[in-house]
């Protein structure tokens, strides 16, 4: 198998855990490691201008893909500017 055959490998990998669980593969979960760590060694590639360039529209797609599925804090705390206003004492 060569690299590039390899890196689609894991490429398609990475889309099928995305699409089969609608979301992104976890630090945390040891059976999902290898994917974040293919992932954070091809961003690394690309902050130091190495990456192939043939590969580029594949990561690409595949980023737009993991941003469909980017976790949302269900505890976001909104601020209401109407509370910032001094309280009005009517006497």
């Amino acid at each position: 198998m060569t690299q590039d055959e390899r890196w689609l490998h894991m490429w398609q990998q990475y889309m099928d855990f995305l699409h089969e669980n609608k979301r992104r593969p976890s630090k945390y979960k040891p059976e999902e490691r290898d994917l974040v760590n293919w992932a954070k060694h091809n961003r690394k590639l690309i902050n130091q201008g190495k990456f192939q360039p043939s590969r580029m529209d594949k990561f690409d797609e595949l980023k737009r893909e993991a941003e469909k599925y980017q976790r949302v804090n269900q505890h976001q705390y909104v601020h209401n500017p109407a509370d910032d206003e001094a309280p009005t004492l009517d006497l």
